[in-house]
């Protein structure tokens, strides 16, 4: 039976010490330090865990989309194909993505605020090795870095703000988590086109550096330590190279799918080595004694539906984001700049919506509240697949759409987060972001194939905004079912 005392709120951690607890490493920098008593007893402290939390969000977004106009500039500057410098960024990804749980796991066990501050760390050492590589493999390498520092933010940032605000907070405190993210993939294609006009290619991964500086200093004060959490247990590496192999080999197959076809043996092969890896890794989390991921935890209907709203909220989101600069581009002559603007609308959408989720939620409930925001990001949608008179009619519903998914990612995110053991949100959290990931490269790739089966890559624009339009249409009908998804996974007894 475990030994470790129960769930104790920011006010009552004055009184921890270290009686009953699980013994600290005997290396002192494998030890989680506490805060310092000023900021324990303050009545702040929830919120300045949250905005430490954020500034880590924020920058994780912010360097994942920052590098997506560096591709031409990359391919020229070593010379590569552009299949070789799409590396840069599908290392990143797949790295990030596929080690999310096992982080999660591994937070849950030793310390998120341990694992949250080295996370900084690292990923400040990887953006350094980023901006300083003599080499496309170089650089490849250091991404591979910088993205394990990264999923080591991303595991613990939704747990850290579950377990350092009061219930009755969440949705408020992730919704400020949510505004963050959203800032960071908006600003980041704007601040990455001003660097690459300005100055070099290396200032989009040395401008971490500032950030990280601050980022360290800010987790270490202000976020509450979780050693005290969880038992320590033998980690399922077995488990976690399952689900690495599993979800590497998905992503892959859905990144190359567009160019190699979906029908290709290559393409194939992949989607089955994840068919089999899946089932190796229920098999083996069945069978072993210390579950990467508690059988009891994938067992709640709550839990497994709002992972799904999540997964089709994401692939809603991101295959406008992929979709419409085709549309604004080919289908109604706009130029490069213009649709980059544009698509700004979305994320703008989000940060000013996502902080309004609580109230929302709290005053029509959350089951309402998860389908009227879905219906909202479907509306959006619709207006932008009617939307081929006119670019402002697609920016407008680019920003009703992102108020939609401002409002359900993070109520959905609440929900889900409500229904998993506090030992577990380390593990909860990565999932949920692992859900995120495989959303954005599902809707990437699926939403890529059909408006291209619909005539997309036509050279007339009647026909590119007829496939867009077409496409869009099926992106709301996905919106639509990703608010049913959450709304099923909301307890009958969960409280609005």
């Amino acid at each position: 039976m475990s030994t470790l005392p129960p769930l104790m709120t920011h006010n009552e951690e004055v009184s921890i010490d270290d009686q009953g607890l699980p013994e600290p490493s005997p290396y002192r920098l494998l030890r989680e330090p506490r805060r310092p008593h000023r900021i324990r007893t303050s009545t702040a402290a929830p919120w300045l865990a949250v905005t430490a939390v954020c500034f880590g969000a924020m920058m994780s977004q912010l360097d994942s989309s920052i590098v997506t106009l560096a591709y031409p500039t990359l391919q020229h500057h070593f010379n590569v194909s552009i299949g070789a410098v799409s590396w840069v960024g599908l290392a990143y990804i797949l790295t990030s993505v596929s080690t999310l749980v096992l982080f999660g796991r591994i937070s849950d066990m030793i310390g998120r605020k341990l694992i949250y501050t080295y996370g900084f760390m690292l990923f400040l050492v990887g953006s350094v090795a980023c901006g300083l590589s003599p080499s496309l493999t170089v650089l490849v390498v250091s991404r591979i870095i910088q993205a394990i520092g990264g999923a080591m933010l991303q595991a613990n940032s939704v747990a850290i703000v579950v377990l350092a605000v009061a219930k009755k907070d969440r949705t408020k405190a992730l919704g400020f988590q949510a505004t963050a993210q959203a800032a960071g993939l908006a600003l980041g294609p704007t601040i990455g086109g001003l660097i690459l006009g300005v100055v070099s290619w290396r200032w989009l991964f040395l401008v971490n550096i500032p950030l990280g500086l601050i980022g360290m200093p800010l987790a270490f004060l202000f976020i509450p330590r979780s050693r005290h959490l969880a038992e320590r247990e033998r980690l399922d590496v077995s488990g976690a190279m399952y689900l690495l192999v599993a979800v590497a080999a998905l992503l892959a197959s859905l990144s190359f799918a567009s160019d190699l076809g979906w029908g290709s043996p290559m393409i194939l092969v992949g989607f089955a080595v994840f068919v089999f890896a899946v089932l190796l890794f229920f098999r083996q989390e069945r069978t072993t004694s210390s579950p990467l991921i508690s059988p009891l935890l994938l067992s709640l209907k709550g839990f497994r539906w709002g992972l799904g709203g999540s997964l089709l909220s994401y692939l809603s989101m991101f295959s406008l984001l992929f979709l419409v600069p085709f549309e604004l581009e080919r289908g109604l002559g706009k130029s490069t700049s213009f649709a980059g603007l544009s698509l700004f609308a979305l994320p703008l959408a989000i940060v000013f919506a996502a902080p309004f989720a609580s109230r929302f939620s709290r005053k029509v409930g959350t089951t309402r509240a998860l389908v009227t925001s879905s219906a909202i990001a479907a509306f959006g949608v619709a207006i932008i697949a009617c939307g081929q008179l006119s670019s402002a009619v697609v920016i407008a519903g680019l920003a009703v759409a992102g108020v939609g998914f401002g409002l359900y990612n993070t109520t959905n995110n609440s929900s889900i987060m409500g229904k998993v053991a506090v030992n577990e949100t380390g593990v909860g959290s990565g999932m949920l972001n692992m859900s995120r990931g495989i959303g954005t490269a599902l809707g990437v790739a699926a939403a890529g194939a059909l408006f291209v089966a619909l005539g997309g890559d036509s050279l007339t624009s009647t026909t590119v905004r007829a496939s867009f339009s077409t496409t869009a249409w099926v992106v709301a009908a996905v919106c639509c079912l990703a608010g049913l998804f959450g709304a099923w996974g909301v307890s009958s007894n969960e409280s609005p």
